[in-house]
């Protein structure tokens, strides 16, 4: 059942690493449900990565979304609303 919590889950082939941005105020001590929920869920498998069905080799970065952001134009270097 959705509980409203989103995570970003996004990778980087380049880095082989796979990121995921949890909600701001996420225990540590949810972390592991987190990551066995998205390996064992299949949201790990539908990125676009060589092997689809295993980690190995992928770094992991967990991280909790700040709550304050500027979105800044890089040509300007104005802030985007």
């Amino acid at each position: 059942m959705p509980n409203g919590k989103v995570a970003e889950v996004g990778y980087s082939k380049a880095k082989k690493t796979i990121e995921v941005v949890v909600p701001n105020g996420t225990k540590t001590a949810e972390l592991p449900a987190i990551v066995s929920g998205l390996v064992g869920g299949g949201i790990i498998g539908r990125l676009p990565r060589g092997c689809n069905t295993c980690t190995s080799g992928d770094h992991w970065t967990i991280r909790e979304e700040l709550d304050e952001v500027i979105n800044v134009d890089l040509g300007t270097f104005e802030e985007v609303k």
